[in-house]
């Protein structure tokens, strides 16, 4: 499902566990709003225990953008975890302002939504092999 809001699309598809939300456009201003109701959206779907954010086909994030990414992944940490992951392109103008605000040592940050993915079932795993262990 894809929808249209001052040339912002953004459309939902499951991968594997994990809810992805590509955005494509401009993420500014004038489209932060969309972008942080599709978020909600895609956080609230039941069987999403995990969020990727696909950025590889944003041609811009303003100052906004970069506000609603901090607040999302602030509200989505559970238990020191983020379960909030970002697919971003380093040769896409969306980089360059996350790197120069420092975001991209704060935010979990991926090449792809397969690496992003790989990520989640690897945190999983340890999980699962830490919670088996007794005293």
């Amino acid at each position: 499902m894809s929808t249209h809001a001052n040339d912002l699309d953004c459309s939902f598809r499951r991968y594997g566990d994990a809810m992805v939300l590509a955005l494509s456009g401009p993420v500014d201003y004038a489209t932060v709003r969309r972008v942080g109701a599709a978020v909600e959206r895609a956080f609230t779907d039941p069987a999403s225990g995990t969020v990727i954010l696909d950025l590889s086909e944003v041609d811009f994030l303003g100052s906004a953008g970069i506000g609603i990414l901090v607040e999302v992944a602030e509200a989505q940490r559970r238990d020191g975890v983020p379960t909030l992951r970002i697919v971003v392109d380093g040769t896409r103008p969306v980089i360059r302002p996350i790197q120069l605000t420092g975001l991209d040592t704060v935010l979990a940050l991926y090449r792809s939504p397969e690496d992003a993915l790989r990520d989640v079932e690897r945190w999983r795993g340890s999980a699962s092999a830490s919670s088996g262990t007794s005293t």
